[in-house]
């Protein structure tokens, strides 16, 4: 499971990989909430492929 540091790290991570997801469509200014979850599944699937 890691240590409590490495699971911050990893929550920064996924925080900071998202809000990249989320600015590559700088014209878009308002997601709803279930457009915010599929972000969310969709990069959980794809960072479990790796």
């Amino acid at each position: 499971m890691g240590t409590e540091s490495e699971r911050r790290e990893t929550r920064k991570a996924m925080a900071y990989d998202l809000h990249k997801i989320i600015d590559r469509e700088p014209a878009k200014e308002s997601y709803t909430k279930e457009e915010i979850k599929k972000l969310i599944d969709v990069y959980v699937e794809t960072a479990n492929q790796t």
